[in-house]
């Protein structure tokens, strides 16, 4: 390990690592709960003692500023938290408690220090990813808060409701700047296109709007769909959004205009998820019929039908690479699925309970799956 020295201690075999964040204030300033402590090659963890990673009483320690630090990852429960982990060593960082109900999603900015979460206490929080301290309570909603997300420039904030409104908020000040108000049934989703200009709902009122994120003004109305609205997504380059309906459809619109331009039609069941390849090639598809598909996204051609799974698919993505596709099933396994032939790579077995998502790490090297069973799990 290399950095610069911020501060150094004589150690006691029998500390851990909340012993350690304990006396580092008065040498260094305040700690992270996101910091990594090691000692070697070991990464200490709150159960584990100096001396089982081979430190003994009078043992000088280092505290390094180190530029490489650790990935994190973030869980969302309906035990009203949210949690941050290791994604070296699994051990459980911090938990981000406060909420007074389930919490639905939960999120990072995009430059990883912050953390969104929505709870159906009818409040979205802002959290420092660094302390774990509630940073801002957005209030405003008086209905569930089904979602939130940052926009990609990590300037905005947007929560999704049952109360048939979507709001736009500050993610520096946690103001209201916004409300998004047209919908006549509960909002299921928002998301930002990737310049953040514009953000997409649905709903359960059977449509989806664009709004302007400046001003709030509704752009377009999309009402082609027979069935409520379970989410919307852009794809990568903003030209064309999907939603996903419980007609057991997928639909491709035009961002610039109130036309339908694909019909992604075949699977039997409701869909439960839709995800854009990273080039915006490909759409996949999750379905309770347990099925998953693969479609081109220009032509809306069907060009794999994964059969596999033995209970309804809850979620898809795509790699980094767009090379494979992982899906998340009821059967308690996920599968790892090459984009291009449809064959199956790799069955992710383990979890006790069904599973509800998957997703890759951002650089594709690791899998994380999150059950029923109380746990998310990492595969490499």
């Amino acid at each position: 390990l290399s950095g610069r020295v911020l501060a150094s201690l004589s150690a006691e075999a029998d500390w851990t690592r909340r012993d350690i964040c304990t006396r580092i204030p008065g040498l260094a300033g305040s700690i992270p709960f996101a910091a990594r402590l090691l000692y070697g090659a070991a990464e200490l963890c709150d159960e584990t003692s100096l001396a089982s990673a081979g430190v003994h009483d009078g043992a000088s320690l280092y505290l390094l500023l180190n530029a490489s630090g650790g990935d994190l990852v973030l869980t969302a429960s309906y035990d009203h938290s949210a949690a941050l982990w290791s994604a070296v060593s699994g051990s459980c960082i911090c938990k981000l408690a406060g909420h007074g109900n389930r919490v639905r999603s939960a999120a990072f900015s995009p430059d990883g220090s912050l953390v969104l979460t929505a709870s159906d206490d009818c409040t979205a929080v802002l959290w420092s990813a660094g302390t774990g301290e509630a940073l801002r309570t957005l209030s405003g909603h008086s209905e569930w808060v089904v979602f939130a997300a940052f926009s990609p420039d990590g300037a905005l904030a947007a929560t999704a409701a049952a109360d048939c409104t979507a709001k736009l908020w500050s993610a520096i000040s946690g103001d209201c700047l916004l409300t998004l108000k047209g919908h006549t049934a509960g909002v299921t989703f928002a998301a930002f296109s990737p310049d953040s200009d514009v953000v997409v709902t649905s709903a359960d009122d059977c449509t989806a709007r664009l709004w302007s994120s400046s001003s709030g003004s509704c752009l377009r109305i999309f009402d082609g769909n027979s069935a409520h609205i379970r989410s919307a997504v852009f794809s990568p380059d903003g030209v064309i959004f999907a939603t996903v309906s419980s007609d057991h459809t997928v639909k491709l619109w035009g961002a610039d205009s109130d036309t339908c331009r694909r019909a992604l039609a075949g699977h039997r069941a409701d869909i439960c998820c839709v995800a854009f390849s990273a080039d915006g090639a490909l759409v996949a598809t999750a379905s309770q019929d347990s099925m998953a598909k693969v479609w081109s996204a220009k032509s809306g051609e069907c060009l794999l039908t994964l059969l596999g799974h033995r209970g309804a698919v809850r979620s898809a993505a795509f790699s980094p690479d767009g090379e494979s596709v992982l899906m998340a099933c009821l059967d308690r396994t996920a599968r790892l699925w090459s984009a291009g032939s449809g064959e199956q790579l790799r069955a992710l077995t383990g979890h006790e309970w069904p599973l509800v998502s998957a997703a890759f790490s951002p650089d594709g090297s690791q899998v994380i799956t999150a059950s029923n069973d109380g746990t998310a799990r990492l595969w490499s």
